[in-house]
């Protein structure tokens, strides 16, 4: 199971996930991102994991591919925080981690007891000098 939640207000996407990604739900993830860029010079992203998350890289080839026209994807230019919640994160997202070091997006891995530092990092105002 996956609940989604647009938080307008910080401009940041929401997602917890129980077990696995719900493919046929990648597109309303790509629609509620595209969204929040049209309407923030910044968005983030918080992911909750309540325990291992399945089917990963299936829910990131079925995002890659929710529409065929590139321009839907265009709010990775805007994307400069990803926050992710979990007690036991996966070797990909701490990959992740590393790479986002040194470049504009920033990711942070939470224990599950900080969830709400998570969001809070998240509604921290951004600005390019933070890069």
């Amino acid at each position: 199971m996956m609940n989604i939640r647009r938080d307008d207000r910080h401009g940041y996407l929401e997602i917890e996930l129980f077990g696995a990604y719900q493919l046929d739900r990648m597109s309303e993830v790509v629609d509620n991102m595209r969204e929040l860029a049209a309407d923030h010079q910044y968005i983030g992203w918080l992911e909750v994991h309540y325990g291992k998350p399945q089917n990963l890289f299936t829910a990131m080839m079925k995002t890659a591919t929710a529409s065929n026209k590139p321009e839907d994807y265009a709010f990775f230019k805007s994307m400069r925080r990803f926050a992710l919640v979990s007690d036991n994160p996966g070797i990909m997202f701490r990959i992740f981690q590393l790479f986002a070091r040194g470049s504009h997006f920033r990711m942070k891995i939470f224990p599950m007891h900080e969830r709400d530092h998570a969001r809070l990092w998240l509604e921290e105002p951004y600005t390019p000098s933070q890069s």
